[in-house]
């Protein structure tokens, strides 16, 4: 299995090293992850890129997100990107829960509704641009010669 490491996550999931730093003394799912060897997954890239956004942009604090960050990561981390971009969760941050949606619900209580095919889409291209482009490189064949077979003579 693929695994990234730090620097690469971090980048991944456009996050300081100091962010993904504190991160991982907060956020229960990534506190075994340390050191400089690649021990983060695909899913945590995901997962980090859905924190980030909660956290970011909508001014969540990440230490309220971190009792439902072990369900976000698990989902992220055991389920298919393509299976994760055609939904949508549903984060209860005061249950610390997570769900996949499936159809309508109705809530009962204040939840998060976060649609999965922006994060999956900027997982996708952030993954293709830290490959390089790979030139088409001209084919070299060995020169050969080849001598033509002599004609049988006819009768």
């Amino acid at each position: 299995m693929l695994k990234l490491t730090p620097q690469q996550v971090a980048q991944v999931a456009q996050l300081s090293d100091q962010t993904l730093r504190h991160w991982r003394q907060v956020l229960p799912p990534l506190a075994g992850l340390n050191g400089y060897m690649p021990c983060f997954s695909p899913g945590d890239a995901l997962a980090l890129l859905v924190v980030r956004h909660l956290v970011k942009i909508m001014g969540i604090g990440v230490g309220a997100l971190a009792p439902a960050s072990t369900a976000l990561f698990d989902l992220c981390r055991t389920t298919s990107w393509p299976q994760l971009a055609d939904r949508r969760l549903v984060i209860h941050v005061e249950h610390g829960s997570v769900t996949l949606l499936v159809g309508d619900i109705e809530l009962a209580e204040p939840a998060i509704l976060i649609p999965m095919r922006p994060f999956a889409d900027q997982l996708q291209d952030a993954w293709a641009s830290s490959f390089p482009p790979v030139e088409q490189l001209s084919l070299q064949f060995p020169t050969s010669v080849s001598s033509r077979p002599a004609r049988a003579a006819s009768a």
